[in-house]
């Protein structure tokens, strides 16, 4: 597979800054991936994260929004789409090298049925990317900081309940978590550690209120901005404070606020 570039810039012209920050990382890890075809994208929305990542369309995408898939369509990152739920793909076992499913899993109740039907999907010898908040995500939200400063306990733990329900997040776990869950579901995990610092999750939690208009505009008209060169202006600054050192160093860390698993099919 082919991919593209200056993810940050042009993440910045079609998505809000603390998005943008996130989907950069992850679009630098996963560019050093191995991706084979055919290739799966679980949770594929509205195919912007594709778009941006490859230089080339991927073979499928599925999801169960209809609405995600409708735009997915327009950025053209796809050979196929498919409207279904994760946990019940239909195409045949073994059908893929390359399955990756990126800041989704998190947001499924039953993660295990999906995970189970990713195995079941995946080629021997196959690989399966997977992006997951650790369980550090809703403590590196600044109004926790703050409550547990001030030495209320209660409270935070209160509001980070809130903050996951807020963002349904029903799974966020340690390293170790994420990986005994993976292999309770038939996976070998080849590769795993964390990325997104403390500071960088905290910049991104202060600054998601200022994309409050592009979340509205989102709701409303299915995209982020229809002005993508005036992004590509106002987001300047950023674009420069967020080189690649900067990025670079927030990629395999320890105490990260995400979690990037590689996995394996388990033989037998």
């Amino acid at each position: 597979m082919k991919f593209k570039t200056k993810f940050l810039s042009n993440y910045l012209k079609l998505a809000p800054m603390p998005l943008a920050l996130e989907r950069t990382l992850e679009c630098a890890i996963l560019s050093k991936q191995d991706f084979t075809r055919p290739i799966l994208d679980i949770g594929c929305g509205e195919g912007l994260f594709a778009h941006l990542l490859f230089d080339e369309k991927i073979d499928v995408g599925i999801d169960p929004d209809e609405r995600e898939l409708v735009m997915a369509k327009q950025y053209d990152a796809y050979t196929e789409l498919i409207k279904c739920f994760g946990d019940k793909i239909p195409k045949p076992s073994g059908a893929f090298n390359t399955i990756f499913s990126n800041s989704v899993m998190e947001h499924i109740p039953g993660i295990d049925d999906v995970l189970k039907e990713a195995n079941r999907l995946l080629a021997d010898g196959g690989n399966f990317y997977m992006t997951v908040p650790s369980n550090h995500f809703d403590e590196y939200s600044t109004i926790n900081q703050v409550l547990l400063t001030a030495g209320l306990k209660a409270t935070a733990s209160r509001f980070r309940k809130f903050f996951n329900k807020f963002w349904r997040h029903y799974h966020y776990y340690d390293l170790a978590g994420w990986k005994s869950l993976a292999e309770k579901n038939g996976f070998h995990v080849a590769t795993a550690f964390e990325y997104n610092s403390k500071a960088m999750c905290l910049f991104n939690d202060v600054s998601t209120p200022l994309s409050l208009p592009l979340f509205v505009f989102k709701k409303a008209f299915n995209r982020w901005t229809l002005m993508p060169w005036l992004r590509t202006i106002t987001m300047f600054p950023v674009s420069l404070f967020a080189n690649k050192k900067l990025i670079e160093r927030n990629i395999n860390i320890p105490n990260g606020g995400l979690v990037f698993l590689h996995l394996k099919k388990r033989s037998g």
